[in-house]
């Protein structure tokens, strides 16, 4: 094992763990945190930033774009991908998947603005297109912009918990399947985000915005109570749709046209409401 990391204030019981450790196990302790794969990790007087722009510059290294010029989004907002056709030119996989499980891995770390970049670009790993190893690349460019850019956890921060969600609509040009995303924030720092293509298709807008709503609210209830077995207390909570068909549909318990067609599964959301 390694990069074990102990998290708490300094003093004897700090000490006491380490030591225990040092019965059982081969240590090195490296003293303060500052890096842990691939994060760097810096406290200052304000609170934590969590950064990954080290591992930006050994991507651009590695893909040898380090001397690319940047661009100020990671996918062009006309952009037209879709599985590879018989006129369309294939690319190498390997060198296609390699650049999307590094971009992966800035995803989960410090990264929400790449979600759904990523998300949407991953479904061609199995056999891309000189189009998708070229909007690939793209993201890398916008990383060479952006690549100072960081999460931060200031001290004493609000505990009020608010998810803010968004879904497309029927953007993913094989399948007509819509995509989901939320982000979380805890006072002002960010703590959770995701983007996944949703698993079937929505016949409109206002189902599409009512099944991410669906997923957002399951995750704002697993993090709700989370903090709750944490914390011992019950912090302020608010999810935020911008849709006002998603937001009638789980308000109003009457069903209607416009929605007895969708899956039961979805009004997991009424409920909780």
């Amino acid at each position: 094992m390694d990069d074990i990391t102990l998290l708490g204030a300094t003093g004897e019981i700090n000490e006491q763990t380490i030591n225990i450790l040092k019965t059982e196990f081969k240590v090195n302790d490296m003293g303060e945190l500052n890096r842990l794969l691939g994060i760097q990790i810096t406290f200052t007087d304000d609170g934590i930033t969590l950064s990954q722009t080290t591992f930006i510059d050994k991507i651009l290294n590695r893909f040898l774009m380090q001397d690319c010029k940047p661009v100020s989004t990671p996918i062009d907002s006309n952009h037209q991908l879709k599985a590879i056709e018989d006129e369309d030119e294939g690319t190498d996989a390997t060198a296609y998947q390699q650049i999307i499980g590094s971009l992966m891995y800035l995803v989960t770390g410090t990264r929400p603005d790449l979600s759904y970049t990523i998300t949407h670009l991953s479904q061609f790993n199995s056999s891309p297109s000189t189009k998708h190893l070229t909007a690939a690349k793209r993201v890398l460019r916008y990383l060479q912009g952006t690549k100072d850019r960081h999460l931060f956890y200031p001290w004493n921060n609000q505990l009020k918990m608010t998810a803010y969600m968004d879904a497309s609509y029927g953007n993913c040009l094989d399948t007509r399947r819509s995509f989901s995303g939320y982000i979380f924030p805890v006072g002002n720092a960010t703590i959770s985000w995701r983007c996944r293509k949703q698993w079937s298709v929505a016949t409109s807008t206002c189902e599409a915005e009512y099944m991410a709503l669906a997923m957002t609210t399951k995750h704002h209830l697993w993090l709700k109570r989370g903090i709750h077995k944490l914390l011992k207390i019950d912090i302020p909570t608010a999810l935020f749709c911008d849709s006002n068909a998603a937001i009638d549909v789980a308000y109003n318990p009457k069903l209607n046209n416009r929605s007895k067609h969708i899956d039961v599964a979805y009004h997991f959301t009424r409920e909780q409401i």
